[in-house]
């Protein structure tokens, strides 16, 4: 499995699956051992995928990584479509087979064991009490050595590293216990703990699976490609290509019912489409000649036949799977801090239940073994160590399927510090579907369809709400050279051996240019840098944006916007919206300096924005969210992207994130609390094996379930308890 020349550059990102991952311990591991490797960078353990990544600078250096990872007992694969996927299949069947051999055993000992019990202090003739407990140990040895191998792997692993883990106390647990029994079975004489050993590893085998299903399903939702593309698209003559092999221009027919292959421009028919998968909005969007589709959406009633617009590595669906990838490599300071605890914890365990075995046995107390061993298994730090990672699993998988995609893992626990919100304008506060309303001629040369030919060819290329305003004017596109988009301030080609320029004033005529009035958001058009003629532009507020303001507003100390606009309708809108100082006409530069300057006060700032000119404010900014962003530089730029456009999400994500936080909260805080109060009970002797294995399992399986309470989610109510 670890011949992986033939599968793998010899130098950049590699990634590989690790299947032997069990824990965050593990995680922690790899990626200190692999960090102290000279010429390896960025090492990355992925729990929820089992899936390394890391950065090599050459071919050896990924040789002695993978080296090195043999070294420490885990074995790996190169990273293939669906090897997440297949990893779980294969896992899940063991597990089961695993899970299903120790809940036999366990029910069967236990009946064995409720004769002794109910017995009482008489107890119960010796013959059959030999017996059964022969019958117990028979059925014992295949839960320990078959159900239980994975903590005694895990185990021998860490121990051999030096870096005794969560499997240690477990596997010691289920060893000597099964070790002492099967000694005084065949002695006939002191106690027997099979009923303990079996029900500890039944237990902590059902918390593993649920904590498999459960990663499973934030794999699901996170791999966007693996399982909402189809693997075959359908081609104009009826024959079948796979997806990854479409190509730009390929010409695709998708019927009722069929999934999107890929991103594509509709050219013939008409349908209704289900976009919900990306935008979390369940009403259909209806598509015709001319209009966009997604790879991945569904086409509900008719047929249409769409022209593939670009490769499969530049699809919306691969970007957002990317980045959503990226967000979970991503480890919360609450679960660093609770996997460190945990990796001490473990050693002071095992202190603690050899020094009181040692203390019971000095005080001559006959069941001194099943004190130690009820401090062994009561003590287990599973809780402790799925506080934090089940509830950002649930928690990164419930907003996507709301609208918003996180690609920044820490956006959520940022979010909670945040006490400022900057708002671009236009296009986020409003709907940025600008309206030509005038064009003011400078130079009487020109004519309007002449000016409108150039600026939409100058535009050809953008995806800026003037650019789309303005071809939607001009059917008719003429050759432009040595075109030129300056983020900010406008776009620039040569037409015809002269130089046209669309922008700020500064920028197409070279200086100030006195625009016409303040009525409108006015665009410059020069030809060799003299004044043609000014585009006035029109745009309307978003619906819910005076909402939107009032209620982040409630939830931060100050709310801002920094707007490029400085026409005084533009100040008018936000007046109306309750900002009463908004800052206008701010070039790109201007706001990355603004939010500098707030950051310098000692203020948390968020960027919301949507366009390009956004991209480097948000890149400053502590945390940002693109709304609805038709640019993927502005999606990579911000941490998280509102894909569905829905402003109603903004405050509510506060709610949202500050709800993770308490949960999170809740999940350490019992944690703490279970083993701190439980232990002391264990090493008086009040806790006996059996429960202590019940109340371990138990304290594992509440943490999930409360965890589990943050996928209760509705489209407006996210931040519900």
């Amino acid at each position: 499995m670890n011949d992986l020349a033939i599968h793998r550059s010899d130098e950049g990102e590699q990634h590989f699956i690790v299947p032997d991952v069990r824990c965050a311990g593990c995680c922690l591991t790899i990626e200190r051992e692999l960090g102290q490797l000279g010429e390896i960078a960025d090492v990355n353990v992925n729990y929820a995928e089992k899936r390394l990544s890391f950065y090599s600078h050459s071919s050896e250096s990924t040789d002695k990584a993978i080296s090195r990872l043999t070294e420490l007992g885990y074995t790996s694969a190169p990273e293939a479509p669906n090897e997440g996927l297949k990893q779980y299949r294969e896992e899940r069947q063991h597990l089961l087979a695993r899970l299903g051999v120790a809940g036999i055993g366990m029910m069967q000992v236990m009946t064995f064991a409720l004769a002794s019990y109910l017995a009482g202090p008489s107890g119960i003739d010796d013959a059959y009490e030999g017996l059964m407990r022969w019958a117990s140990l028979v059925i014992a040895v295949p839960v320990t050595l078959y159900s239980a191998m994975p903590f005694h792997r895990g185990a021998l692993r860490d121990l051999r590293n030096g870096l005794p883990g969560m499997d240690v106390p477990v596997s010691l647990a289920i060893l000597s216990a099964v070790s002492l029994s099967a000694f005084n079975t065949v002695n006939q004489s002191g106690e027997v703990y099979f009923d303990s050993a079996c029900m500890f590893t039944f237990f902590l085998l059902t918390g593993r699976f649920l904590e498999l299903t459960t990663r499973h399903a934030f794999h699901v939702d996170q791999s966007l490609g693996e399982h909402l593309l189809p693997e075959f698209a359908r081609m104009l003559d009826d024959r079948s290509l796979e997806v990854k092999a479409l190509r730009k221009d390929d010409q695709v027919r998708v019927l009722s019912g069929e999934t999107v292959p890929a991103d594509a421009v509709v050219v013939s028919g008409s349908s209704m489409v289900d976009e919900s998968a990306f935008t979390g909005e369940g009403k259909p969007v209806y598509k015709s000649p001319g209009s966009k589709v997604l790879a991945g959406t569904r086409n509900l009633d008719g047929e249409f036949e769409a022209a593939v617009l670009t490769s499969s590595e530049d699809w919306v669906i691969s970007h957002l799977s990317e980045l959503y990838r990226k967000s979970a490599a991503y480890r919360p300071a609450f679960a660093v801090m609770a996997d460190v605890i945990a990796r001490y914890f473990v050693s002071g365990i095992l202190l603690l239940a050899t020094g009181s075995g040692i203390y019971w046995w000095l005080a001559s107390a006959e069941d001194f073994f099943a004190i130690a061993l009820a401090v062994l298994v009561v003590s287990c730090p599973c809780a402790l160590s799925l506080a934090t990672p089940v509830a950002y699993t649930i928690a990164s998988g419930a907003v996507r399927r709301l609208g918003v995609l996180i690609s920044d893992g820490s956006f959520l626990e940022k979010l909670n510090k945040i006490d400022t919100v900057v708002f671009d304008k236009t296009g986020t506060l409003t709907e940025g579907t600008l309206r030509l309303e005038r064009i003011a001629f400078i130079d009487q040369n020109f004519d309007r369809a002449e000016v409108l030919r150039i600026a939409a060819s100058l535009e050809v290329s953008s995806l800026h709400p003037v650019a789309l305003t303005l071809r939607a004017e001009s059917d008719e596109i003429v050759p432009v050279d040595e075109l030129l988009i300056t983020a900010g301030f406008g776009v620039s080609g040569r037409i015809h051996d002269c130089e046209f320029r669309l922008g700020k004033p500064t920028f197409a005529a070279g200086c100030e240019v006195e625009s016409p009035d303040e009525s409108f958001n006015w665009v410059l058009l020069t030809r060799d840098k003299n004044p043609v003629c000014w585009f006035g532009f029109s745009d309307r507020l978003r619906a819910g944006a005076d909402k939107l303001v009032a209620e982040t507003g409630n939830r931060v100390s100050d709310l801002m916007v920094f707007s490029g606009d400085r026409s005084s309708a533009g100040r008018e809108r936000l007046h109306e919206l309750g900002v009463s100082d908004p800052k206008m006409n701010m070039t790109p530069d201007a706001k990355i300096e603004g939010l500098r300057e707030l950051q310098a006060q000692g203020k948390k700032v968020m960027m919301v924005g949507d366009g390009l000119n956004d991209a480097g404010a948000m890149a400053t900014a502590d945390i940002s969210l693109a709304v609805n962003p038709v640019d993927t530089v502005v999606q990579s730029a911000a941490d998280a992207t509102l894909v569905s456009g829905d402003l109603s999400a903004i405050p509510e994500l506060f709610d949202y994130a500050e709800r993770v936080q308490r949960i999170i909260r809740q999940n350490l805080c019992w944690a703490l609390a279970y083993n701190l109060s439980v232990i002391p009970l264990a090493m008086m002797g009040l806790v006996a094996p059996w429960i202590a294995a019940l109340g371990m399992s138990m304290s594992s399986l509440l943490v999930t379930l409360n965890a589990c309470r943050l996928a209760r989610t509705s489209q407006l109510g996210l931040g519900q308890s």
